[in-house]
């Protein structure tokens, strides 16, 4: 299994509440992805550093070939362009196996 982890830092643009429109939006996407086998995200809680980052997302997939799929998928693309470029301050995300 492979492990999908991506963590953002949002920049001075974003919308107030914004993060329950880009929550809707990747789960209404990942239900249109066969490749993805769990998927969460949501806005950091606020209850340790304030480095933290401000919204997490961790995706499972069987392999890296699913995941490719899934960075790949034409739907993807369009939920990164359209609900994500616009407001990204720093993203760092990270694969590992499990």
């Amino acid at each position: 299994m492979l492990q999908h982890v991506v963590a953002i830092h949002w920049n001075d643009a974003v919308p107030d509440g914004y993060a329950d429109t880009v929550v809707q939006a990747l789960h209404d996407m990942v239900r249109s992805i066969d490749t993805v086998r769990d998927y969460r995200c949501g806005p950091d809680l606020g209850v340790s550093g304030a480095d933290n980052a401000d919204f997490v997302i961790v995706a499972t997939f069987d392999d890296v070939a699913g995941w490719r799929v899934y960075d790949e998928h034409p739907l993807h693309n369009e939920v990164r362009a359209t609900y994500f470029k616009p407001y990204i301050a720093k993203r760092s995300a990270a694969q590992f196996n499990f």
